[in-house]
């Protein structure tokens, strides 16, 4: 095989896909990763809160009322903000047992048929209602009922949709990605599996 077919077979598939594609990919991809990494950060403030917690409960016998109740919104919304990330990343769960006997086109086909089927009538549903519930939450005031610090709820129910509209538009990403697929019969760009 001449050594410069894979050049040339790279610049037929930039022909053949159409430019505005890649842009829309790489600008997703790129929006997704900053998102992603600025979600993590909320997990130092986790680390820094809880840690403030345990020397305050057991170095001076003074615990807070408010770290419970914080800790358990932080983890929740940056496990929920944080899935349009782990889906640019590959980290999500997937059956294999039939999977890696599939041609690259077949894998494509059922990918974007997912997409187009559950994934986005799911994300968009789910984000419609959650904005309705985010935004009584804040015209009735909610509080929360688990301490009696009474942290109020909004925020929390906010995050919800704003994770589905992040996980909706890493999905637009992907979904142009399996086109990809389907055209060129090879992944868009080979991923490993990993855990985020």
């Amino acid at each position: 095989m001449p050594a410069d077919t894979g050049t040339s077979r790279a610049n037929d598939a930039v022909r053949d896909f159409p430019g505005a594609f890649y842009a829309i990919i790489r600008g997703i991809d790129r929006f997704t990763d900053i998102t992603g990494r600025l979600i993590a950060l909320s997990m130092a403030f986790l680390m820094v809160i809880i840690t403030y917690e345990v020397c305050a409960r057991y170095l001076f016998n003074s615990p807070t009322i408010w770290v419970f109740e914080t800790s358990n919104f932080t983890n929740g919304a940056a496990f929920m903000l944080g899935c349009g990330y782990a889906l640019l990343k590959g980290a999500h769960v997937r059956t294999d047992i039939f999977w890696e006997n599939y041609s690259e086109r077949r894998k494509g086909v059922i990918d974007l048929l997912s997409y187009l089927v559950l994934f986005f009538p799911a994300l968009i549903t789910l984000m419609v209602i959650s904005i309705d519930d985010a935004y009584l939450s804040y015209e009735i005031g909610e509080r929360s009922q688990e301490s009696v610090w009474r942290a109020i709820m909004w925020p929390f129910r906010a995050s919800i949709p704003v994770a589905a509209l992040l996980f909706v538009i890493q999905g637009i990403s992907e979904a142009l990605k399996c086109l990809y697929q389907i055209r060129f019969g090879r992944e868009f760009q080979h991923r490993e599996k990993i855990e985020v």
